[in-house]
């Protein structure tokens, strides 16, 4: 069993500091496998006791067999691939992944609500709101952008229950986009979350939590470079069968 896996089912039991430490873990992979359980305590700004209760809360005896489960995952992660061999694979996975995911709910909330905003997290979020709304202007639905953390306290007071928001962030754990997220949420605003991990705090609040498979390529003249492909094919997967939505509804209309 994977660490995301036990995530998954251990989730209602992990509190902030846990998510804090999954978050740390699943950016840092490789490194983390070689920290003591001090030095990963430090780098998460909490105590060794902390890291041992979320190893506990996950299931595990301790810290050593978080490591191992740690050191198994990566042995299977994508370190190992070249750049070309995990883009090809991870964009062919994931094609076959969101054909076989039922959007019906995420385009009625869509086609249903009176007014479409999205909201992204940092400057890659935003190019993919941005794509959002120019993509389904070809079906004259306009999203509203919300360009930055500024202008959340005022779209606050405008969107309504009647209206959806669409969230992008890659972890799910950005304070701001969560605490926006909440206080929507008390509005009975729709929510509809795209991340790049599958178990995270925005996803759960949101009605319809969609994913996406972004794969880490090794850059060996800097950081590593984060492919973007799979957030426009989601994308291009929701307009097309947005499209063909309203075309069965036509349909069944004429008849």
């Amino acid at each position: 069993m994977r660490l995301e896996e036990l995530i998954s089912q251990n989730y209602n039991q992990l509190n902030e500091n846990d998510l804090y430490i999954w978050q740390y873990i699943s950016a840092h992979r490789k490194e983390c496998e070689k920290l003591s359980i001090d030095e990963l305590a430090s780098r998460c700004h909490v105590s060794r006791t902390t890291v041992l209760r979320f190893s506990k809360r996950l299931g595990l005896k301790g810290y050593a067999e978080l490591k191992v489960y740690l050191r198994i995952d990566n042995q299977k992660y994508q370190y190992k691939q070249t750049g070309v061999e995990l883009v090809y694979e991870r964009y062919q996975t994931y094609i076959k992944d969101i054909k076989k995911r039922d959007m019906t709910r995420v385009i009625e909330m869509i086609a249903n609500a009176k007014n479409t905003y999205a909201y992204g997290t940092g400057s890659i979020q935003n190019n993919v709101a941005a794509e959002l709304k120019r993509s389904f202007l070809i079906v004259n639905k306009i999203f509203f952008t919300i360009q930055s953390t500024n202008e959340t306290n005022a779209f606050e007071e405008i969107i309504t229950d009647q209206d959806l928001i669409v969230i992008i962030s890659y972890s799910g754990e950005n304070e701001q986009a969560i605490q926006f997220a909440k206080k929507l949420k008390m509005k009975g605003v729709p929510i509809i979350s795209i991340t790049a991990t599958q178990n995270n705090t925005l996803s759960h609040l949101a009605d319809e939590a969609l994913y996406v498979d972004v794969p880490n390529i090794v850059n060996p003249l800097g950081p590593r470079y984060e492919g973007l492909v799979n957030y426009f094919i989601l994308i291009d997967f929701i307009l097309v069968k947005y499209m063909d939505y309203y075309e069965r509804k036509m349909n069944s209309d004429i008849r």
